[in-house]
């Protein structure tokens, strides 16, 4: 076949290497790569896809429905030769093997609805102004180091593309999602498999964020190990547990992650809490009580935090989740009341140590108010299941001159107990 001048046969130096490190680049485990492990990865996505989307999010067929598959017949050897013989190069291995398993492919993750097939695959310079936003010229400023080939039709305002220019010692291209909103061109990935495999891991969170989780077995089990961790003070083995956990529908994991994250960096936490608490599955599975005094001051406190009104925010957002909140054109006093109404209990000797801690602070004794809660944080317990972390010293004003980042970092990576002394 005659060769694209513009794409080299033989990788070169830069192609060998590609825009990042090798080494920190390797294949994503569990992406497919032959035709056989493309049919059961795709069939499985498929079924995936099927049980955890309603039947109107799913623009499919029939028969793609019946056959619990969302792409088609695979391409044969002489179609897709006849599209590398148009495109003038060989195709990267994992797509190409993609295309004989599948030519084209309908719905692939929550954004992208369909693939294209052998006929339709292009470079986008190509197109001549049909890809609306996306020109090569722009795609080549962002950084992709040859010519670009479009392997979707347009999703929701997105593009999926192989970059010809910058190839692996195996002969794969790496992968980009261009869209609109990013905006511009999205992470790297070291070939179309590992693209697929990242939308498939995608999907999965999303599905498990919204109560509709694909793996759902084993959730209750991560999410008791999440909160054993997180009063261990192992923070990060927290974080993950309750990320697994929240990707198998549970909405108790994904609001504990976002209360331990509040104690590393107390930014934009009441947008995080926004994003969780809009799903039924996680305010059923918290309980109002606890969303009540505990989620609430939190989320005004952070968008105090961040310069934002809380009190007309903490209304607007949560109004329809928490019942009985003050509107947002409520009096300061009348919100204070309502969360006065609403306390948090703590164990009894914890909460003797922030009375005294509080009376330190108010004489400006903040070194000594923390020594007081240090010294009580190891016999802290929680006093309802899905408690991890005394929330009250990020919220109460009295003790906001004593927490600081760093102490605030302490108390999570300090061990507390796991349940009342007995």
């Amino acid at each position: 076949m005659e060769e694209n001048p513009t794409v080299s046969a033989f990788p070169t130096e830069r192609e060998q290497t590609g825009p990042g490190d090798w080494a920190a680049n390797h294949p994503v485990d569990g992406a497919p790569a032959s035709v056989e492990r493309w049919r059961s990865y795709l069939a499985e996505f498929s079924a995936d896809m099927l049980r955890a989307m309603d039947e109107d999010e799913l623009d499919i067929t029939d028969e793609q429905r019946a056959a619990s598959w969302l792409g088609y017949d695979g391409a044969t050897e002489e179609q897709i030769t006849a599209l590398e013989e148009r495109l003038g190069t060989q195709l990267p291995p994992s797509y190409r093997s993609f295309l004989a398993t599948s030519n084209g492919w309908g719905p692939l993750g929550s954004f992208l609805d369909s693939m294209r097939s052998t006929g339709a695959v292009c470079w986008v310079d190509d197109l001549e102004g049909e890809s609306g936003p996306l020109t090569e010229a722009d795609l080549v400023n962002d950084g992709l180091a040859g010519r670009v080939l479009l392997i979707s039709l347009e999703g929701d305002a997105l593009y999926w593309l192989l970059d010809a220019g910058d190839i692996s010692p195996d002969g794969e291209w790496a992968a980009y999602i261009w869209a609109s909103w990013y905006p511009g061109l999205g992470e790297r990935f070291r070939s179309f498999a590992d693209l697929v495999a990242d939308e498939r891991g995608a999907f999965e969170e999303l599905s498990g964020a919204e109560g509709n989780p694909v793996h759902p077995d084993g959730a209750e089990e991560l999410l008791a190990e999440g909160r054993r961790s997180a009063l261990r003070g192992e923070v990060e083995e927290a974080l993950d547990t309750f990320q697994r956990a929240a990707d198998k529908g549970s909405g108790a994991a994904a609001y504990l992650r976002v209360v331990l994250s509040a104690f590393l960096d107390l930014r934009r936490i009441f947008h995080d809490l926004r994003g969780v608490l809009h799903h039924p599955h996680v305010a059923s599975g918290i309980g109002i009580e606890q969303l009540s005094s505990e989620a609430v001051p939190l989320f005004m406190r952070s968008a105090e935090h961040d310069g934002i009104d809380p009190r007309g925010e903490a209304a607007r957002v949560l109004a329809g989740i928490v019942p009985g909140l003050p509107t947002g054109s409520a009096l300061q006093q009348e919100w204070d009341t309502w969360l006065a109404d609403h306390p948090l209990p703590e164990p009894p000797a914890f909460e003797q140590a922030l009375e005294t801690a509080r009376e330190l602070a108010a004489r400006g004794a903040t070194d000594e108010a923390w020594t007081v809660i240090a010294r009580a944080l190891p016999e802290w317990y929680p006093m309802s299941p899905n408690r991890i972390a005394p929330v009250v010293l990020l919220t109460d004003p009295t003790l906001r001159p004593v927490i600081d980042h760093r102490r605030a970092r302490e108390v999570v990576f300090t061990p507390r107990c796991e349940r009342a002394p007995i």
